[in-house]
């Protein structure tokens, strides 16, 4: 009889939600929403995206021979604290119960935390998320996980896509007023936007309907600008492939490094399509690690927290 995995990867952009076979790990269905971050939208509607989301898996499941879920896994950003955790714990038991799923196993994590367990399969092991914000995860394959970054973007996240798109906006603004140097970044904005003046950019800014998704958004026009050559795009991201060793050598530190061979995982849009930051980063990384591999995950988050999951049902049974 086929048993099920149910995995809830709550991002501050979007949120994916899938069902695949216990076994094989193969999805059989598949949604996604907004981002669930309760930090950045609130509680309630955190728990009006889960629970549409479970309702639509509850209609799935009844379609099915059996609707026993083996394990569910809800990695949700915004996990920082034992408090964070309680709170994201009582969204997630709220929805769970409001659609009665059968649920075996719940794992319910910061979503970082929970690629990293997939992504290094149990070993030692760090990765980097630059997406629309910047958190490092590290293990040493046994029992100790250490963290650095993460922090949110009133106070850091750092070479993120959303401290990105805050530069590029910046850069912009500078440039209207006469107080920075001319950039392509105007022009690739404005035509996103369809916008044709400074002002028009304020007031996209404080629209009721921004998020930091939206921001994040304008540092992807980064990529083009430095492969132009465009002084002040190659500025940016020098600075954010900078910050982005920092969060690396940090939690690099905390989990012991001692200059073994080591893979560090990355992922995330703000390091992967821009191959400027990339570059610059893995330069700096290994002129100071030699050991040091520096590794794009090539699946999407949700097929890792897919096979962290499947981690968890084999060490339980």
């Amino acid at each position: 009889m086929t048993e099920w995995l149910l995995i809830i990867d709550g991002g501050a952009t979007k949120t994916a939600c899938a069902v695949a076979h216990a076994d094989s790990g193969e999805i059989q269905f598949i949604k996604t929403a907004g981002g669930s971050n309760y930090q950045a939208i609130g509680v309630d509607n955190a728990l009006e995206i889960l629970q549409a989301l479970l309702s639509q898996v509850r209609d799935f499941l009844q379609q099915q021979t059996t609707q026993k879920i083996t394990a569910a896994t809800f990695a949700m950003a915004g996990i920082d604290s034992a408090r964070d955790y309680e709170i994201v714990e009582t969204i997630v038991n709220e929805a769970i119960v409001a659609h009665q799923l059968d649920i075996n196993t719940l794992i319910i994590e910061n979503d970082a935390e929970a690629t990293l367990h997939g992504v290094t399969a149990g070993q030692a092991g760090a990765l980097l998320i630059a997406g629309t914000g910047a958190i490092a995860f590290a293990s040493d394959g046994k029992q100790k996980i250490v963290r650095s970054g993460g922090w949110g973007h009133r106070a850091g996240d750092e070479g993120s896509g959303y401290w990105l798109g805050q530069e590029v906006v910046k850069a912009i603004f500078k440039m209207e007023d006469g107080r920075g140097e001319p950039t392509l970044l105007k022009n690739a904005v404005f035509n996103y936007l369809h916008i044709q003046h400074a002002t028009e950019l304020a007031t996209w800014l404080f629209r009721p309907s921004y998020t930091n998704a939206h921001l994040a958004k304008m540092g992807s026009f980064l990529a083009e600008a430095t492969s132009k050559n465009d002084a002040c795009a190659i500025q940016i991201s020098t600075r954010a492939a900078h910050e982005l060793v920092l969060l690396a050598c940090a939690v690099l530190k905390k989990i012991g490094y001692n200059g073994d061979v080591f893979t560090l995982y990355c992922n995330g849009g703000a390091i992967k399509h821009n191959p400027f930051i990339l570059h610059t980063f893995t330069k700096e990384m290994t002129s100071m690690y030699p050991k040091i591999r520096i590794s794009l995950c090539q699946q999407a988050p949700i097929d890792y927290i897919i096979k962290r999951t499947q981690m968890e049902v084999t060490q339980e049974s």
